[in-house]
């Protein structure tokens, strides 16, 4: 599948998760997303989007432009927020194909990491297969933590998600680590806690690569979390 039609898929999935949804639903606080709420994570993804068509990407990423994203649409309904989405985000997919790089797949691995947190907050799970998990999960095993380990000059390391495999880092594998598809993405896109990471198969010891699930944006939650 192109990067189009899976951005395209994630956002209708998430637009008929939240229809419906009162102004009490979409104020709920988001657990994998400190000081957001549902609202909150909507407007983010919507103004990526919104963002992306202006050309506004200095700081793309960042926690400043993010917030900014927020700031903007607080005040609107969250229909308000869905109905601009609706609106900029097939303007977006219709390029996204020629995005440079890895960007689309940076894309992917955002909009899927905020589905399932909001997927969290209103307690419906769903789409844990969905090929936005295995984008997201490619591009965070082989950018972010194939980055972090290197950088911490950690030995390599086999990383195993369902049939999928890597080798993180340059030469044989010391040891290897294991664990579902979608908990893997979730803990390399900060929605893990260390103690949780510590419990996926390892045939190494973990501690020294727990730190290494820290990257860019991302650190790991300070509590456990549940989905």
């Amino acid at each position: 599948m192109e990067i189009a039609e899976v951005y395209a898929e994630g956002r209708e999935r998430i637009c008929a998760l939240i229809t419906g949804l009162g102004e009490g639903d979409a104020g709920r606080v988001v657990p994998t997303c400190p000081g957001w709420t549902v609202r909150d994570v909507v407007a983010h993804v919507t103004g990526v989007c919104a963002d992306v068509l202006s050309g506004n990407l200095n700081g793309v990423a960042t926690e400043a432009w993010t917030d900014a994203q927020v700031r903007a649409r607080r005040g609107r309904t969250i229909g308000e927020v869905v109905e601009e989405w609706t609106e900029v985000g097939p303007q977006v997919e219709a390029v996204a194909n020629s995005f440079p790089g890895r960007a689309g797949e940076q894309w992917i691995a955002d909009l899927t990491a905020h589905e399932h947190d909001i997927r969290t907050a209103v307690a419906r799970p769903g789409a844990r297969d969905s090929a936005g998990v295995a984008i997201g999960l490619g591009y965070a095993v082989t950018e972010g933590l194939n980055a972090s380990i290197t950088e911490r000059r950690l030995p390599p390391l086999e990383v195993r998600a369902g049939s999928d495999e890597w080798l993180v880092g340059a030469g044989e594998p010391s040891g290897m680590v294991q664990t579902s598809a979608f908990e893997l993405f979730r803990a390399l896109t900060g929605r893990r806690s260390a103690t949780q990471i510590r419990a996926f198969h390892w045939t190494v010891a973990a501690d020294p690569y727990v730190a290494a699930f820290q990257f860019g944006p991302f650190t790991t939650s300070t509590s456990d979390i549940e989905e």
